[in-house]
């Protein structure tokens, strides 16, 4: 099964009092890299003494309902409500729900509060604790979370709002190795028909093979539309206008404005070095913004070291450059380094592409960056194709994997299958089409002299009029 990254989410805690402040302490031990935490509170016992990255406090009163909507300029995934006072626990359910209507919450409630609506899961903190007891009883069936060999092969896992899973009935996820047990939706257990549909917000119980489960945890945790995510949050486009004629600099600015319109980046770095041309200097400054930043050395720099330091400091996701300079072998080696994707833009127009295209081989590469791939033609609103030279045994399990996926996803996919060379067919008769290549050594390390290779990945400059992403493998 597709290895996927579960992507970073944004959860608020509502916290107060002494299971609190032992949920953070377990925050911080275990689950800290896990999601990125906002803590709500009021007594300062509550903050931890080290601080974290991915742990922000805010103190003030958490039934404050016009403090508390300015965090929701954030897109929670989960609010959890841990308070030790009956009344603030039940404004802040209020408070919250008036904020977001379909954001779930997972609140404590020891005192049988009248909660109402959907999308919560009440935590009865006096019945965890009597069923905990009861499990220790002789001849008392024990909980769920007792049961079988306790190696991971029972999963609960709540659907998040753009899981691929959302809005599929079951029959149509294929279910080899694992099967989704029951299905807990509004406080109600579903047991499983092949028609009966995901909605956001149910919890999956999965029973399988542990490995198996882990995996699909990671499909269904991965949301759609989120790339540049998971290699980081920002995009970068470096110009040397020494190397370009102006033309190109403009051409190469609009395309990486254009993608960073699509994609879900937070901002857009521009790097000017070596300036030759203050019309150019005018035409880009225009585009400085809150997205986007342009950033011009007027003196001499190391290129490479500069780029370094941008990457580290920006948490760059997509690295933008223009073919001729990801032609140059040096280039693409200190670009490998990074493990980032990069964007390799041609003279064609963006606004006209309309197809993804794959070169399909024997490389099991595919598979790995698949989910990537199809993110990106999500994004972009473009549909996929893959190519298969007919004199080749190409393997059918990627194909397969490629096929499912697109299921999964409810993303269409068209085999070409062709009795020329995959890549002489794309120049034949392929116009506006964006190639998606792993960024591999055969990548990073191919000779431009070396046609005789086999490989499509060692061959990408045969397609250099097109534009072209990298992705490495997560």
């Amino acid at each position: 099964m597709q290895s996927a990254t579960v992507l970073p989410t944004d959860v608020l805690i509502l916290a107060d009092g002494i299971v609190a402040k032992e949920l953070l302490r377990k925050i911080a031990q275990n689950y800290v890299h896990t999601n990125r935490y906002f803590v709500v509170y009021q007594d300062s016992s509550i903050k931890l003494e080290k601080e974290h990255q991915n742990i922000f406090f805010y103190r003030f009163d958490p039934t404050s309902f016009v403090k508390l909507s300015a965090l929701f300029h954030h897109r929670f995934s989960e609010v959890v409500i841990v308070l030790a006072n009956k009344i603030d626990t039940l404004a802040s359910f209020e408070n919250v729900r008036k904020l977001d209507s379909s954001v779930n919450i997972v609140v404590l409630d020891r005192w049988n509060l009248p909660f109402e609506g959907k999308n919560f899961i009440r935590l009865n903190a006096n019945e965890i604790l009597a069923n905990r007891v009861a499990d220790h009883l002789p001849n008392i069936p024990v909980t769920a979370q007792n049961v079988g060999l306790g190696q991971g092969e029972i999963m609960e896992v709540l659907v998040p709002f753009g899981s691929a899973y959302v809005y599929r009935h079951i029959g149509s996820i294929e279910q080899k190795n694992w099967r989704i047990a029951a299905i807990y939706r509004n406080n109600r257990l579903l047991l499983p028909s092949a028609s009966l549909m995901i909605y956001p917000n149910d919890l999956l119980l999965l029973v399988g093979e542990p490995d198996v489960l882990k995996e699909v945890f990671k499909s269904i945790k991965q949301e759609v539309g989120q790339f540049p995510m998971p290699f980081g949050i920002n995009s970068y486009l470096f110009i040397d206008m020494e190397l370009l004629d102006l033309k190109s600099l403009k051409h190469l600015v609009l395309g990486a404005v254009y993608v960073h319109k699509k994609f879900k980046d937070r901002k857009l770095f521009i790097r000017i070095i070596n300036p030759t041309d203050f019309a150019f200097l005018h035409f880009i400054k225009q585009y400085d913004s809150d997205s986007i930043e342009v950033t011009i050395d007027y003196y001499k720099v190391d290129p490479y070291q500069r780029i370094e330091e941008d990457i580290k400091r920006a948490k760059i996701g997509l690295f933008i450059t223009h073919s001729t300079m990801f032609e140059k072998r040096v280039f693409r080696k200190f670009l490998y380094r990074f493990s980032i994707p990069v964007l390799s833009i041609s003279q064609k127009s963006f606004e006209e592409l309309k197809e993804v295209g794959i070169v399909l081989g024997r490389n099991k590469d595919l598979e790995k960056i698949s989910s990537i791939i199809f993110d990106i033609a999500i994004q972009l609103k473009l549909t996929l194709k893959l190519f298969q030279y007919m004199q080749e045994e190409t393997n059918r399990e990627v194909i397969d994997h490629f096929e499912n996926l697109a299921n999964i996803f409810s993303k269409p996919i068209t085999i070409k299958k062709t009795k020329l060379n995959p890549i002489r067919y794309i120049q034949q008769y392929e116009k506006n089409i964006l190639i998606i290549y792993p960024f591999n050594e055969k990548v990073a390390k191919a000779r431009v002299w070396n046609i005789f290779s086999t490989d499509a990945e060692a061959l990408f400059f045969k397609l250099k009029q097109y534009h072209q992403i990298f992705i490495p493998e997560l």
